[in-house]
């Protein structure tokens, strides 16, 4: 369609115009809705990381004796076997893959990213002995804030600009505190707070079914 149709206010115009809005209202409801649909992962995701960062602080406290990278090992694994279930039971049953709309494939690969490149990173680090230098707890919290600010226009929430924010002060404060004990507990609290509870919140505003 023609700008001059456009500014000229014509019927094809008009119908053009109503068009673009109808597929941006569309793109935004696909990416709420993946947002909502997310919630889960978001919360087992935190919680696992959370036991993990408690576990290990309990580790070296010396209340129990487990390697910290067993429970790293086990945490991480149950995040991923959570989120990749769905891909699972679709190649078991080998059903057709649906197509997935754009913006919800949109907002799935960049949460997969973030997921494989910390995965990735931390595997790297701890095999090269660096983990207790502390930066990684910066840099995880600094990739979560990318992920949710993009995720706040990508399904149109802006509370989640306030996650990212929370992320990105976070990441500051596990930065200044990233040679000392007390930064184990603070990364949990992190996670509890701008992870799980957002998948909290994304899961109870999921539509109910009726009868």
């Amino acid at each position: 369609m023609s700008d001059e149709a456009l500014r000229d206010g014509s019927p094809a115009g008009n119908d053009a115009l109503r068009d673009e809005i109808a597929f941006i209202r569309r793109a935004i409801e696909e990416g709420r809705g993946y947002a909502i649909n997310w919630g889960g992962d978001m919360l087992v995701w935190g919680v696992a990381i959370a036991a993990a960062y408690l576990g290990c602080f309990a580790s070296t406290r010396g209340w129990w004796a487990i390697d910290s990278n067993w429970i790293w090992a086990g945490c991480v694994a149950l995040g991923w076997l959570y989120s990749l279930q769905r891909v699972l039971r679709q190649v078991l049953s080998g059903a057709p893959w649906p197509t997935r709309r754009p913006m919800a494939h949109a907002m799935r690969m960049l949460w997969f990213a973030c997921g494989i490149f910390l995965t990735t990173l931390a595997i790297a680090v701890s095999l090269a002995g660096e983990m207790n230098q502390g930066w990684y707890n910066a840099v995880s919290a600094g990739v979560l804030g990318i992920g949710f600010f993009a995720s706040s226009y990508l399904s149109n929430l802006g509370w989640m600009r306030l996650v990212a924010i929370g992320w990105w002060v976070g990441e500051l404060a596990v930065y200044a505190l990233r040679h000392r004990i007390e930064v184990l507990p603070l990364s949990a609290v992190l996670m509890l707070l701008l992870l799980a509870l957002p998948g909290f919140v994304l899961l109870r505003s999921r539509p109910t079914k009726t009868a």
